[in-house]
């Protein structure tokens, strides 16, 4: 009788042993999963998927802009800006074809896969440097390649008083700037100390 009993305790404890292993187990398991998802896990991997989105459109860029006229109204030529988009959501741009004008600032977003949005502000100002107005530019972008995208815009010039003079549609293909190699002749210049 008495080691039946000693059996079914040894049994027992036996039993509550690997119980509490397992649970135990299976709490840091638990644990070990909620803290991956906050770090180091899921939402790490997602975060670093869409910098690595963002990415595509961090840099500096080559703008070709065709205005798209009212109906009935004459083509337009096209304009050439250069863009330079930066992480954390900065834009900067310049204007070939308004010579007196600042140059042109904003704020870009990712609105998920290839698309993103931006919009620019810029300075107008006459020959003299008076104040003439401002042109806001709202885009809708597609990357359309690793060096490559294709917008939608929406320009607007208000003049000094703050009305609205131009409220116009453009589209625009834009090509990523480069570095290039330095001419071989070049190369062996030592820069000033």
């Amino acid at each position: 009788m008495n080691a039946k009993r000693i059996f079914l305790a040894l049994t027992l404890a036996v039993v509550v042993t690997i119980s509490a292993t397992a649970l135990q187990a299976q709490s840091s398991d638990e644990q070990a999963s909620k803290q991956g998802l906050q770090s180091g896990g899921i939402l790490d991997v997602l975060e670093q998927q869409r910098q690595a989105q963002s990415q595509r459109l961090e840099g500096s860029w080559a703008v070709t802009v065709t205005p798209v006229p009212p109906p009935g109204a004459p083509p337009l030529p096209n304009r050439f800006i250069y863009l330079t988009i930066a992480r954390g959501g900065a834009v900067i741009g310049s204007d070939r074809g308004l010579p007196f004008a600042s140059p042109q600032h904003g704020v870009w977003e990712h609105r998920g896969g290839n698309e993103f949005a931006y919009i620019t502000i810029q300075d107008l100002f006459d020959a003299a440097g008076n104040f003439q107005g401002t042109l806001k530019v709202k885009s809708k972008i597609t990357v359309t390649g690793l060096d490559e995208f294709v917008a939608v815009s929406n320009p607007q010039i208000r003049d000094a008083a703050g009305n609205l003079t131009l409220d116009g549609c453009s589209t625009a293909r834009a090509v990523r700037i480069k570095t290039e190699p330095l001419l071989e002749r070049c190369q062996s210049i030592t820069p000033p100390q």
